[in-house]
């Protein structure tokens, strides 16, 4: 099956290669190339995508997959007097849940609570008495705050039998809408699920949001080549196909860049971290470079007019790219079982 696959993707004749090193060193070639019905020494821009978007995802989801460090609490950057402050802060915080979860939660979530009560007087004890334990206070760390609820708090609900309760009580126009009434629910399904523990909740969006970055991708293509057919509207004759083309082929290159990125950064972070991070600054104003240098060999507009359309494409690609976001952030939520 994968001598069949390479053979079908590469034909053994280095269509792909050829095709990659004109994606990669000639920005818009292979685009003006298929719109000139030049399109046989290439390998087609759907298969190009559908490669090198499957190799980029691999890769990505291998760096960041084992990523767990989802609260970063940055203690040792903080006075002593700050983490007395956060310390204080979260004991008064801790009590009134304690207070408020009487009833309706399970007993494990308030044991927790009271496990960080103890646990941060007796870090009040510690860095009172020796400042120099700030980076060392067990009430402070990920694992002892995951007893803390997730957002349901917010309207002080214990349970969603408890939220369909009061909802019912109330009069028709004073109850939750549609939309709000199904997300509330859901927030409490995923709290009740994860016995209330908010790194759980919070790691199983994060990991159901990063496996639709391929979707939010995808999607994101027509809309991308669609602000480019209203862009270039008055200009040269072109077709919503041309315009999808052209993004295609972006996209490829900027997935092929991202890897090579990726790579050369791990190696150099062995090695020193300042030049890691240097290089990685580099390879994105490399990135946002390729892209102009793309935009003007397709386009053939004059270096004002191409800056002008290429930071405006960046301004309305970046709303767009927030909206769905957004969508998938709250479908990812809703889709949790």
């Amino acid at each position: 099956m994968l001598t069949h696959f390479v053979f079908d993707l590469f034909h053994f004749d280095g269509k792909f290669f050829s095709t990659l090193k004109y994606l990669l060193f000639k920005p818009g070639f292979l685009s003006k190339e298929h719109l000139k019905g030049r399109r046989a020494d290439y390998l087609h821009p759907i298969r190009m995508y559908v490669f090198t978007s499957a190799f980029f995802f691999l890769l990505f989801f291998t760096f960041f997959s084992n990523n767990e460090d989802l609260i970063d609490l940055e203690t040792s950057n903080t006075t002593a007097a700050g983490v007395i402050t956060k310390l204080e802060k979260n004991k008064s915080r801790y009590e009134g849940l304690l207070r408020d979860s009487a009833a309706g939660r399970p007993l494990r979530f308030s044991d927790s609570l009271r496990n960080l009560i103890s646990s941060t007087d007796s870090d009040l004890v510690i860095v009172k008495r020796d400042t120099l334990m700030k980076t060392r206070l067990r009430s402070l760390t990920k694992d002892h705050m995951s007893g803390i609820t997730f957002v349901s708090d917010r309207k002080g609900y214990r349970s969603l039998a408890e939220y369909d309760s009061i909802q019912h009580s109330l009069i028709p126009a004073k109850r939750d809408g549609f939309i709000v009434k199904t997300f509330n629910r859901k927030l409490l399904q995923l709290n009740e699920k994860y016995q209330w523990n908010d790194k759980a909740v919070m790691g199983a969006v994060l990991e159901k949001f990063l496996h639709s970055i391929p979707s939010i991708l995808f999607t994101s293509l027509p809309l991308f080549a669609a602000v480019l057919f209203l862009m270039y509207a008055r200009g040269e004759r072109y077709y919503y196909s041309d315009h999808l083309v052209y993004t295609l082929h972006l996209y490829c290159a900027i997935f092929i860049l991202l890897m090579i990125s990726m790579i050369l950064t791990a190696l150099l972070a062995i090695f020193s971290n300042v030049l890691s991070a240097l290089f990685s600054g580099l390879f994105n104003i490399l990135l946002f470079y390729y892209s102009y240098k793309s935009l003007r060999n397709f386009y053939h507009q004059s270096r004002r007019k191409t800056v002008a359309k290429f930071i405006l494409l960046l301004l309305i690609n970046l709303i767009i790219f927030i909206f769905l976001f957004l969508v998938f952030i709250l479908f990812s939520v809703m889709t949790i079982h």
